[in-house]
């Protein structure tokens, strides 16, 4: 049974395509759909999230058929949708089972090496190949092998030194994902020596305003040129165009903001843009002080649907407000979660990244990347049992603990 679970993580992370929309790990999960959902369904959030995302499909194939009087649609844009939001809730189905039998730390070591299949399989970016390949599968799997060892030490100096990898390669978000975590780690082993617990919402109070000096610190890192002079000019540039470092890096902002104020509904899972919805996402781009006539909002974010490079925007403007609404009940359970392992100093140094990166690619990344598995694992593992079913199950000899 491990050896079956094992191999569930690394199909699920591993995202193999059959034929259009069809991975390896839909059909997996189909296989396994009796022993998952039944395990998902009893954990908290769980229920809430597999709701919405079933009712987020049929918005998608509705919100499609109406704006199909005045848009073009695609059948086999929304068979990819479809099946890439099928994916994501299968997914993490799939990697709770996998987790109630192999427990937290071996499930995310075995996915970080489905990662890096991924990898192989699905080629990669020679022109960065830490940034948009290894990051993400190094540091689940680097932080994975800290997690089993138990020793706060190597957690804490596998984050700085992954920090310090992906400042110098450009990768400027990763490093300030990973400094915050090192900094949270640290707190939590300062904090035990103080007081035996804290409160859940006191810790997330502490998780935004480590963010926020954690990433000020890397910025002024960085425009003072301690990882290169070519990323502080792309900065300071970044900071003049815009006034932020952030909205300047992510000018697909604009259009997404103004797409959905627009559409507060959406627009379907089917449905491909029209020139209206162009005017209108290049108007936000161009408030941004961007200039959207280069070809990049016309071939990549509306040349076959809608991509505005957030997964909250993509799944909203594709599959309406419940598609939104999945996506912040995962929020939720991941916070909530998270804080409450920190809380009682038990989150370990990839829970608290996994927890950074899926917030970060909810409002930066798009939805067809490797932030579906990032989202995946980082769900998948904080999702926990209710309070009544815990105390039930903990009195069972074959509990297994969710927990560090």
């Amino acid at each position: 049974m491990k050896a079956l679970a094992a191999l569930a993580c690394v199909i699920i992370a591993a995202r193999i395509t059959i034929q259009q929309g069809v991975t390896a790990g839909i059909v997996l999960s189909v296989l396994l759909l009796p022993v998952w959902v039944v395990a998902l369904w009893r954990l908290r959030g769980g229920s809430t999230i597999l709701s919405l995302g079933v009712l987020a499909v049929f918005s998608g194939f509705v919100l499609t058929d109406f704006f199909a009087a005045d848009h073009p649609t695609s059948d086999s844009m929304m068979q990819l949708n479809t099946f890439s939001l099928v994916g994501l809730l299968g997914g993490i189905g799939v990697v709770v089972w996998a987790r109630s039998i192999l427990g937290p730390a071996a499930t995310a070591l075995w996915y970080g090496c489905g990662l890096l299949v991924s990898v192989v399989t699905h080629g990669v970016n020679t022109d960065n190949l830490w940034k948009f390949d290894l990051s993400v599968p190094a540091t689940v799997i680097v932080l994975a092998l800290c997690m089993l060892s138990r020793r706060l030490w190597l957690e804490v100096a596998a984050l700085l030194l992954l920090a310090v990898v992906s400042a110098l390669n450009d990768s400027r978000s990763a490093g300030s994902m990973l400094l915050v975590a090192a900094a949270l780690v640290m707190w939590q082993a300062l904090g035990s020596r103080l007081a035996k617990s804290s409160t859940t919402v006191r810790t997330l109070a502490v998780f935004g305003f480590v963010a926020v000096i954690g990433y000020a610190a890397l910025q002024a890192f960085i425009l003072e040129g301690w990882f290169g002079k070519a990323a502080a000019v792309r900065s300071e540039a970044q900071i003049a165009q815009s006034g932020s470092l952030l909205l300047g890096g992510r000018p697909e902002i604009g259009a997404s903001t103004e797409l959905l104020a627009a559409n507060p509904f959406g627009l379907g899972s089917g449905t491909v843009a029209n020139g209206v919805d162009l005017f209108i996402a290049k108007s936000g781009m161009a408030r941004l002080n961007y200039d959207p006539n280069n070809g990049y909002v016309e071939k990549y974010m509306f040349g076959d649907g809608y991509e505005v490079h957030s997964m909250l925007g993509d799944l909203w403007i594709r599959f309406g407000l419940f598609g939104a609404a999945m996506l912040i009940a995962m929020l939720v359970v991941v916070a909530v979660g998270t804080a409450g392992q920190v809380a009682q100093r038990q989150a370990s140094g990839l829970t608290i990244f996994l927890t950074i990166q899926v917030f970060w690619d909810s409002m930066f990344a798009p939805f067809f990347s490797t932030s579906i598995s990032t989202l995946i694992l980082g769900v998948a593992l904080m999702l926990a049992p209710r309070a009544r079913d815990a105390v039930t199950r903990s009195a069972s000899p074959d509990f297994v603990s969710f927990e560090r």
